[in-house]
């Protein structure tokens, strides 16, 4: 080779094989023809598993953080809700909780008029009913005061009842209410006999040793009396109708060294309880029938 000839190849050792334009246009052929099989036959597909397969790991390492991330979020979002919802499940208890208890008071209200209102058709005497509406604000009595007055028309001496037995009766009256009088204040005397055998007595209020108790006082101690006899009103003194239930006998004691037994008893009215009452008129101002007019002479004509 003459040395002021240029040579234009390179020289063998620095030969790099196709240009680059031919090996675009075969890479592009061949790109197409993996394509045209892939479509026709699916040639292609194991491979894209491979691949797959290959990077899956580095794949869940990667979205690992955006989905501890969303668990975070959607725990504590779960329990807002939670707290949420329990909070207006208790709500829901405690409404539920006192419309039930109003219930059982409502319906407790309308057993206790129910039964005064048959309490009211059964008794041949005037009557009004009323309601509790105070507890007179003494240690040493047992009062109550009732909603009805002098212009309702109830007055003094009125006996009072529920619908389980007698209560008591009105010892002061004012315009818009009243006071009541139980009969186990230490006031109180009330007549009674016994239901069984018709022995009478006087029930007194505040009985010795059982406070708010009340005592069938002056019986014999060979009286036949014996615990659960019920009394009854015996319509002596002309307050208290006869046959009004009144109180039960709890317990006789008869001492040895008194002639006159211990008859506890307790009242069968709710005297801690109640609150709707019926207002008896007192014997003493029940009407009595008209009497006829005497006639009128008429002077004789001259």
């Amino acid at each position: 080779m003459p040395f002021d000839t240029l040579e234009r190849s390179p020289p063998p050792f620095f030969r790099q094989g196709p240009s680059a334009a031919t090996r675009l246009v075969f890479y592009a052929a061949l790109s197409l023809l993996l394509m045209a099989l892939d479509v026709r036959w699916h040639v292609a597909q194991p491979l894209r598993r491979a691949i797959a397969l290959a990077i899956e790991p580095a794949t869940l390492v990667a979205r690992l953080p955006v989905q501890l991330a969303g668990d975070v979020a959607s725990h504590f979002a779960s329990l807002q809700r939670t707290q949420t919802e329990l909070e207006a499940q208790r709500r829901a208890v405690a409404a539920l909780s006192l419309q039930a208890s109003r219930a059982a008071a409502l319906q407790r209200d309308n057993d206790e008029l129910r039964a005064l209102l048959q309490l009211q058709r059964s008794v041949p005497l005037q009557s009004l009913a009323a309601q509790v509406s105070a507890q007179v604000a003494d240690p040493y009595s047992r009062k109550l005061l009732i909603d009805k007055g002098a212009l309702a028309g109830v007055v003094a001496g009125s006996p009072v009842m529920d619908r389980d037995g007698l209560l008591g009766q009105v010892t002061e009256v004012r315009p818009f209410d009243a006071q009541l009088t139980l009969i186990t204040d230490r006031d109180s005397s009330v007549p009674v006999e016994v239901v069984r055998n018709g022995v009478r007595g006087v029930l007194v209020g505040d009985a010795g040793s059982t406070p708010g108790g009340i005592e069938l006082q002056w019986q014999a101690a060979n009286a036949d009396l014996r615990a659960g006899d019920v009394l009854v009103t015996s319509g002596l003194g002309g307050v208290y109708p006869s046959g009004l239930v009144v109180a039960r006998i709890t317990a006789v004691q008869r001492p040895r060294d008194s002639a006159f037994a211990r008859v506890l008893c307790a009242p069968l009215a709710k005297v801690d309880g109640g609150r709707d009452v019926l207002v008896l008129k007192p014997l003493g101002t029940l009407a009595a029938p008209p009497t006829p007019a005497a006639p009128r002479h008429r002077r004789a004509r001259r």
